[in-house]
């Protein structure tokens, strides 16, 4: 039998570091190419929402695409621009306000 000490234990502490994400820049991820490139859901994806993000971007082009065919019957001219405004308006505020509630 040896008389030597037990050895203490080493206990190793990682440290999980999370950037702090701003509602603003969700806004204008969300925002911005909408503008450009009919493209919605991107501030969702950064705000860590990835299921309601891919929802906005799919959503959309679903009902783009059903307004581009309304178009052939002229009433596709003014339901379109309301749907990007709705789409534009909605998914902004819930995505800069999807940033808060997770910070929370």
């Amino acid at each position: 039998m040896s008389s030597e000490p037990a050895s203490p234990q080493v206990q190793h502490v990682h440290h999980h570091y999370v950037p702090v994400k701003s509602g603003g820049t969700a806004a204008v991820l969300e925002l911005l190419p909408g503008i450009f490139l009919q493209t919605f859901g991107i501030g969702h994806l950064y705000a860590g929402n990835v299921g309601t993000g891919l929802l906005f971007m799919f959503g959309y082009w679903c009902v783009a695409f059903i307004n581009l065919l309304l178009c052939f019957v002229v009433i596709g001219f003014f339901t379109w621009p309301i749907c990007w405004a709705v789409t534009a308006i909605v998914s902004t505020v819930i995505a800069s306000n999807s940033v808060k509630t997770r910070r929370a």
